[in-house]
């Protein structure tokens, strides 16, 4: 047997010995590896891709390193109980997730329309993955193993843990918890969570108290914790939700939150403490037995996984508080970094995969230059961005760093090409003109994706995103450095269209700002109220909490014609174009504006190719 050293924990690997690379997903395999029972039960709505990208595996290598018998069903056809009975019931718990992705999201567009593609699933199909994901599958297991305790994890559990806005019912929903009548849920990055987990059920000890989940109590829990407005007193003033959402942000923000506790129907929804992430987890999952690949019951690859396969995750956690994000309520503020030599390890490590191509696709996390960021001040604090409005005093940023990093990969044999697809925040890189070089010169593969977001003020203000003229400073910086060691290099820029506040003149100043630097725009996204966020309690209440101001929130037909005007070169969009330009009273501009005449000057800091996968994934995923 195998010794793993890892940081969460550690002690023996069994499958790999005895014959078999995955966990086992059916009876023939946990035959294969001589078990008849599994200690831990992992369903969820993803393709089984053995990569610590994906949640469910990752919690499952975790698991297994510290001792328990673990299977793994993905995607089981939740119109029966035959798939969910295959290994037959676990000693110990099932745990359910949606996947990488809340499957509302995963299943449906911004306009609520079915999607033609899911990147988690073979061959990218859809239909594999039941809408409500978690409610769907909590359900046949309580059929399947009356008793058996159920925890939840994953994004679409953690977003929902207390009362959320739900775009899809346009309604406020009580918290999972009610629905699903799971026993716990294991919020954000679960790793040191779920191990606790299991040690107790192991033990036969009480789920109470454990940092980093949510239970339901007929007791309050209101000492020394952040009491939120009940559910019954939500139902009456939409700017109380609003306000909740802000409290539970600004409690999100401290180094050392409260309890977070709601009464709801006679019950309370307790949610425990973040549970603490270490370096030295981060730097332990690397070194489980993780195969990289696809299960060998797919014939068709998992596009997900090509995105992600020869990346490396340098550290967890955002300081950004875009409003419209949840990194702040699943990762969390403060950043959470490996060494420099685990991350060198690693990449070594890559190099010995079969079928590496020479290419790192990736160095990072939700923005890959926040690594090695510390906040200074003991105690934190409740702002919610360490960027914005301007940068915090007490924020060290470890940019510099990177350099000698990126160098050092650069140098490993075997390795061609480092890339950082993982995104920049461009006002932070732009506080280390060295970081800027570095990176420009060695490690944009032609583009570099950047999050403008938009061009007007008050609604980056809103969002929470730097200024247009911070943006601008960025585009000149990576304009001279490209003269500089001779490349031609772009930028592709994303937008955001129908954000709470922005009206349709916003829109076509936005349409204006974006093309003149950059051509057509190819990466616009239609803003989607996505559960437990700032901007989803924005576009709910028509109420901004930040400045206390009434908002127009684009409905319907005005959400199509301001994505419109942001792609405007769609043949499918031009009605939509010709309609937007006629309220504006600028119905004299169409031909130009779809492109039949030239009407803006383009500079080289941007053109019209897609971004590549792998930014394309976290942001979908974000």
């Amino acid at each position: 047997m195998n010794e793993i050293d890892s940081g969460i924990g550690g002690v023996l690997v069994y499958n790999r010995v005895m014959g078999l690379d995955f966990l086992p997903t059916n009876r023939d395999e946990m035959k294969l590896i001589e078990w008849d029972e599994l200690d831990i039960l992992l369903i969820t709505g993803d393709a089984y891709v053995d990569h610590p990208s994906f949640g469910t595996p990752l919690i499952g290598r975790i698991l297994e390193a510290n001792g328990f018998r673990v299977g793994l069903i993905p995607q089981p056809d939740w119109k029966s109980n035959k798939d969910f009975k295959v290994m037959g019931a676990p000693r110990l718990f099932v745990a359910v997730s949606a996947g990488n992705l809340d499957s509302m999201i995963a299943n449906y567009s911004s306009e609520k329309h079915l999607r033609r593609e899911d990147a988690y699933s073979e061959g990218g199909a859809v239909g594999f993955r039941p809408d409500r994901a978690c409610l769907v599958y909590t359900n046949r297991v309580r059929e399947c193993f009356p008793g058996v305790p159920v925890i939840l994890g994953g994004i679409e559990a953690s977003l929902r843990r207390l009362v959320h806005y739900d775009y899809w019912d346009n309604r406020l929903r009580k918290s999972i918890l009610f629905d699903s009548k799971a026993d716990l849920i294991v919020y954000g990055m679960a790793e040191r969570s779920i191990v606790e987990v299991a040690n107790r059920l192991s033990e036969g000890k009480s789920l109470e108290g454990i940092r980093g989940t949510a239970y339901l109590s007929k007791e309050s829990k209101e000492d020394h914790s952040l009491v939120l407005p009940a559910w019954e007193a939500l139902q009456g003033d939409k700017k109380v939700f609003a306000e909740m959402t802000l409290a539970v942000h600004r409690e999100l923000s401290k180094k050392h939150p409260r309890r977070v506790v709601q009464a709801c129907g006679g019950r309370w929804v307790v949610c425990e403490p973040p549970m603490p992430l270490l370096p030295e987890d981060l730097e332990s999952i690397p070194k489980l037995p993780f195969t990289r690949k696809t299960h060998p019951r797919y014939i068709k690859q998992v596009p997900a996984n090509g995105f992600v396969q020869d990346s490396i995750v340098s550290h967890r956690g955002c300081y950004g508080g875009c409003t419209f994000c949840t990194l702040t309520v699943h990762q969390g503020k403060y950043i959470v970094s490996r060494s420099e030599e685990s991350i060198i390890e690693e990449a070594r490590l890559l190099t010995n995969r079969p079928g590496f191509k020479g290419n790192i696709l990736d160095v990072g996390g939700p923005s890959a230059n926040m690594y090695g960021s510390v906040c200074t001040k003991e105690e934190g604090c409740q702002r919610l961005s360490c960027l914005v409005p301007d940068r915090c005093s007490h924020l060290e940023d470890g940019q510099n760093r990177l350099i000698p990093l990126y160098q050092t990969l650069r140098k490993i044999k075997y390795i061609k090409r480092v890339f950082i697809n993982s995104g920049i925040r461009h006002d932070l890189a732009l506080t280390s003109p060295k970081y800027c070089e570095e990176l420009i010169s060695h490690h944009v593969g032609g583009q570099l994706s950047l999050a403008p977001e938009h061009s007007q003020k008050t609604i980056l203000k809103r969002m929470m995103k730097p200024t247009l003229e911070v943006y601008e400073r960025f585009l000149k910086v990576f304009s001279d450095v490209n003269k500089l060691v001779n490349k031609e290099q772009y930028i592709v820029p994303y937008v955001i269209a129908a954000f709470p506040g922005s009206s349709l003149e916003d829109a076509y100043q936005l349409a204006k700002n974006v093309r003149s630097r950059h051509g057509n725009i190819e990466q616009v996204q239609t803003f989607i109220p996505i559960p437990m966020t700032i901007a989803s309690a924005m576009y709910y209440a028509q109420w901004d909490p930040l400045d206390r101001t009434d908002l127009h929130i684009p409905t319907g037909e005005e959400r199509l014609l301001q994505r419109a005007l942001l792609q405007p070169k769609l043949r499918s969009n031009w009605g939509f174009v010709k309609k937007a330009l006629q309220q504006l009273g600028k119905a004299q501009e169409y031909e130009q504006f779809i492109g039949l005449k030239k009407m803006f000057k383009t500079e080289k800091t941007g053109h019209n190719n897609k971004r590549r996968g792998t930014k394309h994934s976290r942001r979908s995923a974000s």
